[in-house]
This record gives structure tokens, sequence and C-alpha cells, in this order.
């Protein structure tokens, strides 16, 4: 119910792009791929509909299998039954029906081609050769899309492929963000989706199964702790579908999800080398389930030794840092409720502050104001005690396209409201962030999830230019409306 309305509320995008490709008149050969739950085949069903054209979703099995199918759904949308009896013989035939079918303008949608390719490796040059020859001169928009983002990386849209050249168009369909995702529950607080966004994440799969009736800790329950919640097992089944041996992912993610950031960390926790857990990490990164993060001040000088990672999925945070270490416990429905109550509530504020609030709040800066790059920062800085140092972090960093420092931002998720004291260690920090001086100042922005005391309200009201105060309310009002330039 949730998913086809909220869907396209966040895919106005998308949706334009295909009706743009739709109406140029051309023949169009486009890419679409993304993680597996992100709502491809939504995306690609609500184009399709209404139009002639057909969406081909494609099964892991053999070719013969795909032709009979595919055989079956182009008869039904030709209006050629017998195709669901003469099935097609190769996919040279099918692509001649294809081009017999495409007489005016149509689309035809092949999901899942990776399931295609894995069972006839020649299907890439054979299409390439057919596009080249017949399908561009076509009314035709051929779509392929797929959820083995490595594979559409490298495979398809990568300098060795065979289809390298011809695409038209391609599209990274990324998952909600968090102003996004809190749409699927519009009568929750400003601090309950933020919550919501730190438990179910940005993928429409996920959101869909909240209900915005039910409390927080009540959907917890249903979809993520019950053992026939929805989402109880479905990080374990991502991970085995993705991967042919996942069990040393499986630690790597659990070491993440426990607050491990650095490669040494990770080692030390999972009792695997150095050189493995990064080979590990290099493989979930080409997954899009983590992320590798340097200081934003690094990113423009390029390779740095400053690195730490951490899990991308929000859903599969929760699941490795609640569920997978206790899952002998939640066997019976009683102990899934002391478990709700007694380990995930009470340290739910302590899971959201780190990393979820402070990337809420650099996805709200990159949004707001005129910068070049929003992330993180970290190094060293004098204690003030000798020559002594130590590492102290921004949380919000960012930068003017010539690396100059333009914002600096602080978090704090807690009862308590933001106080002065957090204006006093950014003017601590400040002259160790950036390497490239600018004659005018950062502006200093401050995030809290409880407001803020009355003497850093009052230093915000004598300059607010310069010191910028939001609130969790403040995160989702539209940023576009309140751009400021740096």
């Amino acid at each position: 119910m949730y998913a086809d309305r909220m869907l396209f509320l966040n895919r106005t995008d998308e949706i334009a792009t295909l009706e743009s490709r739709w109406s140029s008149g051309t023949a169009e050969l486009l890419i679409i791929w993304g993680r597996r739950r992100v709502g491809k085949t939504e995306l690609l069903a609500r184009f399709v509909k209404d139009r002639r054209g057909l969406l081909f979703e494609a099964t892991a099995g053999t070719t013969a299998d795909h032709l009979r199918d595919f055989s079956r759904v182009l008869g039904e949308a030709a209006g050629r039954p017998l195709l669901s009896e003469q099935v097609l013989s190769s996919w040279s035939a099918a692509l001649a029906a294809v081009e017999e079918y495409a007489t005016e303008r149509t689309v035809i949608a092949l999901d899942e081609f990776q399931y295609l390719v894995q069972a006839d490796s020649e299907l890439p040059s054979l299409l390439a050769r057919w596009w080249r020859e017949r399908g561009r001169h076509l009314p035709l928009v051929l779509v392929l899309s797929g959820s083995e983002v490595s594979f559409f990386e490298r495979d398809i849209l990568g300098h060795s492929s065979p289809l390298y050249g011809r695409r038209t168009g391609q599209m990274q369909l990324a998952p909600f963000t968090y102003r996004d995702a809190a749409l699927f529950v519009p009568g929750w607080s400003a601090v309950d989706r933020i919550r919501a966004y730190a438990v179910w994440g940005g993928m429409p799969y996920y959101l869909d199964r909240i209900d915005p009736d039910r409390s927080l800790a009540e959907n917890i329950l249903s979809t993520v702790l019950a053992r026939d919640g929805i989402l109880r097992e479905e990080a374990r089944l991502l991970l085995f579908q993705e991967l042919a041996e996942p069990r040393l992912h499986f630690s790597v993610l659990r070491s993440l999800a426990g607050g491990d950031t650095r490669v040494s960390e990770i080692a030390n926790r999972t009792g695997a080398d150095t050189v493995t857990v990064s080979r590990v990490l290099d493989t979930l990164l080409s997954l899009m389930l983590v992320r590798r993060i340097v200081p934003v001040t690094a990113t423009l000088r390029g390779r740095t030794k400053r690195t730490s990672w951490e899990i991308s999925d929000p859903y599969l945070r929760f699941w490795f840092r609640f569920v997978l270490p206790f899952e002998e416990r939640l066997q019976r429905s009683e102990d899934q409720v002391r478990h709700l109550e007694d380990a995930i509530m009470p340290k739910l504020d302590e899971f959201v502050a780190r990393p979820i609030f402070e990337n809420i709040a650099q996805e709200y800066a990159r949004q707001r104001f005129d910068v070049a790059d929003v992330g993180t920062w970290w190094g060293k800085v004098p204690t003030g005690q000798g020559r002594t140092t130590e590492t102290r972090e921004v949380d919000v960093v960012g930068i003017r396209p010539d690396g100059s420092v333009a914002l600096l931002g602080s978090c704090k998720w807690s009862d308590a409201p933001m106080g002065v004291a957090e204006d006093a260690l950014l003017s601590r920090l400040e002259p160790h962030v950036g390497e490239v001086l600018s004659t005018e100042p950062p502006v200093r922005v401050f995030f809290s999830r409880s407001g803020f005391d009355g003497a850093l309200t009052r230093l915000a009201a004598t300059d607010p230019e310069r010191y910028v105060l939001v609130t969790a309310a403040d995160l989702y009002e539209d940023p576009a409306l309140l751009l400021e330039s740096l």
C-alpha cells in the first residue's frame, strides 16, 4: 500500500528521465542498476504501464528457461499467444521478434539482466551487434536493468564490455534519503523519523514494512525481531545471494557494527590478517554495503593513510549490531520483547548518534549550503600541554572548490540541550582542519536533538549568518528554501 504511493513521491527525477527518453523519438539503450530492494522493478513497472511494451523480469535458470518465459511475455504484449507454444529458439530469434513488434514507439525492459548473461555469456556481444545494425534504427526504448552492482559496473558499463559506447544513458538507482524515508511515517515526530531511518534505512522494500500507526518499538519488534518478521532474515539472505562464501564478510560487518572502523581493528576482532580484511572490505564496497571514509579535506589531495570504514546501509548496521549477536535469545516472542526493552531501546539513541545523525547532518549541509563537498574530519591537534597531541574530530566539514573550509558543524544527539562549549571546541579545532587559507571565516552549524541552551542561542542571535542552529524538525524543512552562499 505505502510502497506504490511513496515510491513515486520520491522517484520524481528518475521518472522524469525515463519520460524524456520515451519522448525523444530516437532509439534509446538505457542501463539501470542498483542494489537489491532499491525499487528498480517497481520503477520500470510504473514506466512500462499504459505504454506499448513489456517488462521481462529474469530469474536464475538456463537460456531455455529464459527464452520460454520471454516468449510468453512477448506473446502477451504483442497479442501473439502462439509464442507461448512455439518458443523462440534463440536470442537472435527473440531480437528479431522484438524488431517485428517495435513498429511504433515501444519499450522493452529486461530486468535482472545478469541472469540472462550468466546463462549465455555471448548475449552482450549479440545484443551489441544487433543494436548497431538494427536496434538503433527502431522506435525502441531498450532498458537493461539489474541488481548485481559489480556485474553492471564491470561487464556492462566497463570499457571492455561489448555494450560499451552503445548505451544512450544510464541511471544508478540509490536508496531514499533520510527526508524521503520520512514520508513512510508522516505522523511520527522528527526525532522518531531519524530513529526510524537508523533502523530501516532508505530501501523502499524495508520502509514499506513499517506500520505508521504503530510505535517505533512495535515496528522493530514485528519487522526485525519476530521470527516471522519480514526483515528478520533479510540481511542473511542478501549476503548469501551476493556471495558464494560469506562467513568472513559476516564477521567483518559485525565488527564494523560493533564500532571498529579501521582495518587493523577489524583484523584484531575477526582474527583475519589485514590483507584479507582489506580484500573483504573491497568486495563489500563493490556491493555498496560499506563505504570508505577519509577526512573531507583529503579528498582534493587524493591518497591518504587516514581511512576508516562504516556500513552504508542503516538496516544492515542495525541487524549486525542488535540481531545477529543475540539470535539465541530471540527464539520466543517473550524473549524478543525482553531483548527490545532491555538491549535495544535503552541503547538506540547511542546507536543513532553516530554515524546516522552525523550522516544526516552532512546531507542537510550539502543541500542547504553552497559547498563543493561535505564530510567529516579527524586529525592530530595539540592538547595544550607541551608537545603532546590527541586525535580529535569535527562531525561536519564543508569545503569550497579551492579546498578552503567553508563550514564547520557539531552534532549532539542527547537529552540535554547543546551548549556554547561546542562553539569553543570548534574554535580550538578550526586552525587545524584546513590547509587552504581563506579570508572568509567558516560558518558554524550546530545540530541538536534537544535544542540549545541560552548562551548558544544568544550567540547565534548576534550573527545569524555565521552561527546556524538546526533542530531535528529543521532537518525536514526544504533546504532549497534556505540556500545560503558561503
